[in-house]
């Protein structure tokens, strides 16, 4: 039996309000947990350092300031916190989107969502497995025998936490470049013209986002950068081989326009079909 449109606006508000319930919920719990085991979740986050930021005993980190080491860890209790609700944000999402969601088109919305959360979290392993160690390696022992490294705290984390989420970001690349060639956006011969201009976006975004001034952490930002731009223009490949269709023939403002046009009219649609169910079902009474 078919819902009326009241019908399915008290679902959906009865599922926005569980989810943001749910998320608060989360989000307390993460942040109290991180909080009190946060010598455990700290001595995690400082495991690529492997006891080289300061000379002293255990080679941890310094603070200078009295509050400094309470607000770090109000600071991370606050990021255990989102990473803790993040999760029960997305499954609340999808649970209101999935009523108003065709049932064609839902298999595909979740199998991305899964796929941008994997890829994600690989780039933030590769973050903490790989690219801190290698870089706090030379950096920190360069100067040995000249100078001793004295890592403040709050400087580590910044960097810590900044790369995990900008590389995570950047690792998405190969599921955009996929998804704009499924939607006929761009294909793979326009996005390979484009080589030109990705290898010194590569250099310059990794050059904002990273601290070093000598360029190791910029090239180890860089380099897998631009191995994804490749992943992406294979996965492009596979996905749009053939050129001369209609979308990819215009250019891509009115590219843009059109998709932006197609999303604006979602909620109108689904509006009139609603009116018009609700209208036959008053019909048939």
């Amino acid at each position: 039996m078919s819902l009326s449109a009241y019908e399915r606006g008290y679902k959906f508000g009865q599922r926005f309000r569980n989810t943001v319930f749910l998320c608060i919920l989360a989000w307390s719990i993460g942040a109290g947990a991180t909080f009190w085991w946060h010598p455990e979740v700290f001595a995690f986050l400082l495991a690529p350092a492997e006891d080289k930021l300061s000379p002293f005993e255990g080679g941890l980190p310094i603070f200078t300031g009295v509050p400094d080491m309470f607000g770090a860890t109000l600071s991370l209790s606050m990021k255990g916190g989102q990473v803790a609700a993040l999760p029960v944000l997305i499954v609340g999402i999808l649970s209101m989107l999935r009523p108003l969601v065709p049932r064609r088109f839902w298999l595909f919305i979740t199998t991305y969502t899964a796929l941008s959360i994997g890829m994600f979290l690989l780039g933030a392993s590769f973050v903490f497995w790989v690219m801190m160690p290698v870089s706090l390696q030379f950096l920190l022992t360069f100067g040995e025998g000249v100078a001793i490294p004295v890592i403040l705290l709050d400087q580590y984390m910044a960097l810590l936490l900044s790369l995990i989420f900008w590389i995570g970001v950047s690792f998405e690349l190969p599921i955009v470049m996929q998804l704009l060639a499924r939607f006929r956006l761009v294909s793979y011969a326009r996005a390979s013209t484009l080589r030109k201009w990705v290898v010194p976006s590569a250099f310059i975004f990794a050059a904002l986002i990273t601290p070093s001034l000598d360029g190791t952490l910029t090239l180890l930002v860089a380099i897998p950068m631009l191995l994804l731009y490749e992943a992406g223009l294979v996965a492009s490949w596979l996905t749009h081989r053939e050129e001369g269709n209609y979308f990819t023939d215009l250019p891509m403002v009115q590219r843009v326009r059109l998709l932006l046009a197609w999303i604006a009219s979602r909620p109108v649609v689904m509006v009139h079909k609603a009116h018009y169910k609700f209208m036959d079902n008053n019909k048939k009474f």
